[in-house]
């Protein structure tokens, strides 16, 4: 279901690495040969005529004038502060039309990496400036980026939503107990998601969100350290977390 929203012309930011992923994917056809032999196969063409038709739709239906499709840099500042992020996923196949579908979003829309930033990263900081403040629409399927305050729509359900600075902290609070398996690190052991909501329950502000956190961190015997490492991991980055004349993310200190 959408979410009201006025009709105020937007910036449309997608983040492209997932936009791309999802149509590569869903283009692979498998085919049976002879003796057995199975091929995969896409069409390139197609996806390219998938990527304009998809953003023309998300640009009408969303009243945005303009698009920007945020990209990954090849490389990424959380694996200084912790090798393992994502590793797992070098093992995964990637779709076999990913690159070309890439390139072409190069060659015809507006495209923005930072370095050491990932996509969403890049969706986070455009979204907060404050000179966008209301002006942008972040398009992800990533339940993650509701740490971002913004107006998010959602790729997997096609949903709109407005989330505020206070709801995105709490959900940065709640990632930062959970953890993301998908992206590597495990968060505070011991805690789910239930268990997650009744620690953050109440609490009026980030500062008394992060003093919970943390308390429960040194319950695992787990240091100031260990949970601020975690922390960093779960942060998708905002304007205030990048230092745009050094270039460099502002690594997340309550």
């Amino acid at each position: 279901m959408i979410q009201r929203i006025d009709a105020k012309k937007r910036t449309l930011v997608v983040d492209g690495s997932l936009f791309v992923y999802r149509i590569a994917s869903a283009l692979e056809e498998a085919t049976q040969w002879e003796d057995d032999i199975w091929t995969l196969h896409a069409d390139a063409k197609l996806g390219k005529k998938v990527i304009d038709t998809t953003l023309g739709n998300y640009q009408s239906k969303l009243n945005c004038n303009k698009i920007i499709i945020a990209e990954d840099h090849k490389s990424n500042f959380r694996h200084d502060i912790y090798p393992k992020y994502k590793s797992h996923r070098k093992k995964v196949r990637k779709p076999i039309i990913v690159k070309p579908l890439k390139e072409y979003l190069k060659e015809n829309y507006e495209c923005i990496s930072l370095p050491n930033l990932e996509g969403d990263d890049v969706c986070g900081i455009l979204a907060t400036k404050p000179e966008n403040k209301d002006k942008v629409v972040v398009l992800s399927g990533d339940k993650d980026m509701r740490t971002i305050p913004g107006i998010h729509h959602f790729l997997h359900d096609d949903s709109t939503e407005v989330v505020d600075e206070k709801t995105a902290n709490y959900n940065f609070m709640y990632q930062t107990l959970v953890g993301d398996l998908t992206d590597g690190f495990g968060g505070c052991p011991t805690i789910g998601g239930v268990k997650a909501s009744r620690v953050l329950a109440n609490k009026k502000d980030l500062p008394e969100m992060w003093e919970a956190v943390v308390a429960e961190y040194k319950k695992q015997k787990l240091d100031l350290d260990y949970a601020l490492t975690q922390a960093r991991l779960a942060r998708i980055l905002r304007a205030s977390d990048w230092d745009n004349k050094k270039e460099k993310p502002i690594l997340w200190n309550i």
